[in-house]
């Protein structure tokens, strides 16, 4: 079975080499590497140096235009293993993941997509976090559970570790995320049958596809398949400022949040969004937010008056990014 490892790059890290030297020294020899970039300075050293690498089969796939959905959709066009495994430039593998991935797809036929352990217990100097500042830095807190007020928007969803609800936002149960079907799909270690997403494509709503997970997983469980977790294939990523992070535990972007909640226009494209639970929703999460951190951003506020508006109206998802865009550039 062949494996086609891909990775958007974009500004890298030196982190890159150290993912690099993981690959070279893994269990499982049959794959490639497709390395999806857009052109900045330094690339063409950094190109370079990754050519040097030897003993990996690598690709390049150039990206023109866009921002990290169009990264994506090149992976889904372009990516053509059996299995496609998918991480970012500032992470590195453990020895056995790609063996890992390989051996739950195997034996099981109807997961289309997986997540194996992600490993964010360090910083990026290697020192341990603390238990507490390892939450923060987690931002669980803007993972609330609401299972109370929003239930699975699909019947399929009942049985789902997190799940989306009628709010069009991820809810999790707070149910152990191995082995059971979940949307609590991580991009830095995700892998998916190549039926089950090739030639799929993100429309381009969002800035920096943030849920693009979930997106990911929607469409494999349209297809036939379902997306799980296992407590396998780990991937060590360690805590740093990046698309999905904030720049410390207690501040976190009014982008991030922003992206959180449009997750509900992206889900309002195949199912009817109650609006009324997604006020609800994005009310209690900006107060527990300013309860538990130093976050002071409107981002939810925001958020939701973006959402409503293009779900409302029926916005196409180009308006709906124009929009973002020209609203974040206001927020500073």
């Amino acid at each position: 079975m062949h494996v086609t490892i891909a990775i958007p790059t974009y500004k890298t890290r030196g982190s890159i080499f150290k993912l690099l030297d993981s690959l070279k020294k893994q269990s499982y020899k049959k794959f490639s590497i497709l390395f999806v970039y857009k052109e900045w300075e330094g690339w063409k050293e950094t190109a370079a140096k990754i050519k040097e690498y030897k003993g990996l089969d690598i690709d390049f796939a150039r990206q023109d235009n866009g921002f990290f959905e169009e990264a994506l959709n090149t992976i889904f066009r372009k990516a053509d293993g059996d299995i496609v495994l998918h991480t970012d430039d500032d992470a590195f593998a453990s020895r056995d993941w790609v063996k890992d991935h390989v051996a739950l797809h195997s034996r099981d036929r109807n997961a289309g997509i997986a997540t194996g352990v992600v490993d964010e217990s360090r910083l990026s100097d290697g020192s341990e976090l603390p238990p507490f500042t390892s939450f923060l830095y987690h931002q669980k807190w803007r993972m609330n559970k609401h299972t109370l007020i929003d239930k699975p928007i699909d019947d399929r969803f009942k049985d789902y570790g997190m799940y989306i609800g009628v709010s069009g936002l991820v809810v999790d149960t707070g149910r152990r995320h191995n082995m059971i079907k979940t949307f609590k799909q991580h991009g830095v270690n995700m892998s998916w049958k190549h039926g089950a997403l090739h030639g799929f494509k993100f429309p381009g709503y969002a800035k920096s596809a943030l849920r693009n997970e979930q997106g990911a997983a929607l469409e494999v469980i349209n297809r036939g398949f379902y997306p799980i977790r296992f407590n396998a294939g780990r991937v060590f990523h360690p805590v740093q400022e990046s698309l999905s992070r904030g720049t410390s535990p207690l501040l976190v972007s009014t982008e991030l949040i922003v992206g959180d909640v449009l997750l509900s226009y992206y889900m309002s494209l195949f199912y009817k969004i109650d609006l009324d639970v997604l006020r609800l929703r994005t009310r209690i999460d900006d107060f527990v937010t300013r309860l538990a951190t130093q976050n002071r951003n409107k981002g939810y506020s925001i958020g939701y008056e973006l959402a409503s508006k293009a779900i409302r109206q029926k916005w196409k998802p180009k308006r709906v990014r124009e929009t973002l865009i020209e609203t974040l550039k206001n927020v500073g």
